[in-house]
């Protein structure tokens, strides 16, 4: 019940400071989520002894948990971005499309229900993560959570394959791994 009365004590300073930033690519609702989790932080963090008021103290984390999800959701879009850039300038060959197949099928198999489902979501019927989260009724930082976690095993994925084989304009060269000499250095090229 505390709990509750402080959220509703404290909704109209949230609001106010959450309104602030309405031209950020998030949804209002967000903002006043990431405020109420400054709140939370605020309460667990306040010292009386200090002599500030609870109120002002509130104040600065809630604006801080905001522009905290303000700052990643940025960050997010331009990887994202780049991400889409780069896929878009990379020539793909039926080779790179097998591999990216079988990159994508390896990982999903580690994936929940629920994890598979965003991917499906988002990826192959192009739905926004709020779009996704009223769909499956979980919030939408979860959503972007479970899309970023693909991406970066895709990444991670990417950057051990290429360590075996590196991809030259369609043709695939793997890297000598058994039977080299002492004097050899690791990751010399031989052609396949």
């Amino acid at each position: 019940m505390e709990m509750e009365n402080l959220y509703q004590d404290y909704l109209p300073l949230i609001k106010s400071i959450a309104s602030r930033y309405k031209k950020e690519n998030i949804p209002f609702e967000d903002l006043i989520q990431e405020g109420f989790l400054g709140l939370l932080e605020a309460k667990k963090r306040f010292d009386p002894s200090r002599k500030t008021k609870f109120s002002t103290y509130a104040f600065y984390w809630i604006k801080k948990k905001i522009l905290e999800a303000i700052q990643r959701e940025k960050i997010q879009s331009l990887c994202s971005t780049e991400l889409n850039e780069e896929i878009l300038e990379s020539p793909t060959t039926d080779k790179n499309y097998e591999r990216a197949n079988l990159d994508i099928s390896s990982i999903s198999k580690n994936l929940s229900s629920l994890e598979q489902k965003v991917l499906i979501l988002y990826f192959w019927e192009g739905k926004t993560l709020s779009q996704i989260a009223d769909e499956l009724g979980i919030r939408r930082e979860r959503v972007r959570q479970i899309k970023q976690l693909f991406l970066r095993k895709m990444r991670i994925n990417k950057k051990l394959t290429e360590n075996l084989y590196q991809v030259n304009r369609g043709n695939v060269k793997k890297v000598k791994m058994k039977n080299r000499d002492k004097n050899e250095k690791p990751g010399k090229e031989v052609e396949k």
